[in-house]
């Protein structure tokens, strides 16, 4: 037997794996959640999988669209005592929101550990927005459930815990698997596409019509942007702001090359038909792609959870935002490194009617000044071309005199009509005093200001945000820990936390990966505190030793700090990541 198993996240793709080698049958495992799960699914048969695993939503929805059996990774007593202890002590109106089998266990559960939490049973997939909605009017802050229940509320700004999947379940599914194997073919038929629209255009071009069905696509769109778009475009709004608007404007990334994406309506057809021609805005890919990041919609994720919030800046600072966010001035947020200006940035997009738009993050400090030259450039057009989002200039601080000029200069002359978000970490007014920084660069874009409090001075946040960081981990390693201890939370509480949230976060993902028990202990917190947070602390940094040994110091560092990952610790050490892997195999 060949299966397919397709996880919604990606900790359950691990647990897949480890425990699929002791199995009796061949086991391909991808990540691939609802319609990206559907989209793997319907490859199956043509690459000879007898059958499916899934779970969840993604698994009834594999079910509605292929012919292959499909076998789902159910949630058992273990998996949802597991979550329950891990949320008991979070803080609001929590509920359990799901399926019947979901529902009647959580139920039993929390009657069995005292837990007083409520649950909602829902029949089909079209309840789930209803039933959250009434539950944010009630007051409901926390909602646990399967993938597609908590991607659902964090949408509508609720607060989602994922129920993993242990290994009990997945060796069910296994189980399960054997006893229905199965082989069904797939008869799969193209449609016919007229060829008035030449298939050698350089540019991407898709019609659809008013059901979203894309009727006819040319080979650069297929071949290179088709699910780029389909990631970053929300088609049915696209569509219908074509047919009520007469035009749309976007921009999207794909491979280091950004396109700036153009819907207008056909005219001559019986029925309504968008055309979207994609362009390239910029063709070389190696010239401008290192600082650039675009997401090209955040409707579908809220970056700060504020019920998490009880701290009174922060609560300050979140209301701020949301009041600024409609604002068409250019708002600067200050705040010292790794407090989180780049999610309130997103925080600030996420609340404006904007959100729908790309969102920009020009990361300044990793532009040499030709590259601020080329993209300030009227010729490239890339600032220019993102009309209806937001521009975040993260690190403003960092530009060079000269190249402060060119964008002061550039922003006067050409008036972009994207909002603009700066960041910053170093005192701004100080820079500007010692001639280090545009006073008019300033105050063009500081029209509104945001300070980020640094976590020393937010400490009772740190519960809640080391619970949320726990869950985020657990998710990404296929872990199940269900909780932290109170010594634990209090360690955490005395630390000073000189990286701020950040650092926060490395120590919960550092420690979650370690721990071998079903809560994280106080023991767990100190051997990361008192031994690996000392080799990171830069101030406190050792430069005894041979130069090799020192290298291997900052390099540590380097690779703690930014999350252990690879990609990002080789762009800022300068090197590549085989040289980085090399070195890293060394320490």
């Amino acid at each position: 037997m060949k299966a397919l198993a397709i996880a919604p996240y990606e900790g359950l793709k691990e647990l897949i794996i480890e425990l699929g080698r002791n199995q009796d049958f061949e086991i391909h495992v991808e990540v691939g959640d609802l319609e990206k799960g559907v989209e793997l699914a319907s490859r199956a048969a043509d690459q000879g999988f007898d059958i499916i695993i899934s779970r969840g939503g993604t698994a009834e929805l594999i079910q509605r669209k292929v012919s292959i059996p499909v076998i789902e990774i159910e949630v058992s007593g273990y998996d949802m005592l597991r979550v329950l202890t891990l949320v008991r002590d979070y803080p609001g109106k929590a509920a359990i929101v799901g399926f019947q089998p979901i529902s009647e266990g959580a139920a039993t559960v929390s009657q069995l550990l005292e837990i007083d939490i409520s649950h909602f049973v829902i029949s089909k997939e079209e309840e789930v927005t209803p039933t959250l909605k009434q539950l944010l009017e009630k007051g409901y802050e926390v909602i646990i459930g399967d993938v597609i229940t908590v991607k659902e509320a964090e949408n509508l700004g609720l607060n989602g815990v994922l129920i993993t999947s242990g290994k009990e379940s997945i060796l069910k599914a296994f189980q399960n698997a054997k006893k229905m194997h199965n082989y069904f073919s797939i008869l799969r038929s193209k449609l016919l596409i007229a060829q008035q629209i030449l298939q050698e255009e350089e540019e991407g071009i898709v019609v659809f019509d008013t059901t979203l069905n894309s009727v006819y696509s040319n080979t650069c769109f297929t071949e290179q942007l088709k699910k780029t778009f389909k990631a970053s475009i929300k088609i049915e709004e696209a569509v219908t702001e074509v047919i009520s608007k007469g035009e749309y404007t976007s921009l999207i990334e794909n491979n280091n090359i950004f396109w700036k994406v153009k819907g207008t309506k056909l005219q001559g057809f019986e029925t309504s038909l968008v055309l979207f021609r994609l362009q390239r805005v910029e063709s070389n890919p190696k010239r401008l792609s290192n600082g650039i990041k675009i997401i090209s919609s955040l409707m579908n994720s809220s970056p700060i959870k504020a019920s998490f919030i009880k701290s009174n800046q922060m609560k300050i600072v979140l209301q701020s935002a949301e009041r600024y966010s409609e604002k068409e001035e250019s708002i600067w947020i200050s705040g010292e490194k790794g407090t989180g200006k780049e999610k309130l940035a997103h925080y600030i997009h996420y609340c404006s009617s904007k959100r729908s738009f790309p969102l920009m993050t020009i990361n300044c400090s990793l532009l040499t000044a030709e590259q601020w030259s080329l993209l300030l450039s009227e010729e490239e057009g890339l600032l220019t071309s993102n009309e209806n989002g937001t521009i975040f200039l993260k690190n403003i601080d960092s530009i060079a005199l000269s190249n402060q000029k060119e964008l002061l200069s550039f922003l006067i002359k050409n008036h972009p009509k994207s909002r603009i978000i700066a960041s910053s970490s170093e005192n701004i007014l100080a820079m500007i005093e010692n001639s280090a920084f545009l006073y008019d660069l300033y105050y063009l874009l500081a029209q509104l200001t945001i300070s980020l409090p640094p976590l020393s001075k937010r400490k009772e946040d740190i519960d809640h945000i080391a619970r949320i960081f726990i869950n985020e981990s657990n998710t990404k390693y296929g872990k199940q820990i269900a909780g932290i201890r109170n010594e634990a939370i209090e360690e955490l509480e005395n630390y000073s936390w000189p990286g701020n949230i950040t650092q926060l976060k490395q120590v919960i993902n550092e420690t979650v990966l370690l721990a071998n028990g079903p809560f994280i202990e106080k023991e767990d917190i100190n051997y990361i505190l008192k031994t690996k947070l000392k080799e990171t602390d830069m101030s406190h940094l050792d430069l005894t030793g041979t130069l090799e040994e020192i290298e291997q110091r900052i390099i540590r560092q380097v690779w703690l700090e930014e999350g252990m990952n690879q990609t990002k610790t080789a762009e800022r050490l300068g090197i590549n990541r085989t040289t980085l892997w090399r070195k890293l195999k060394e320490l």
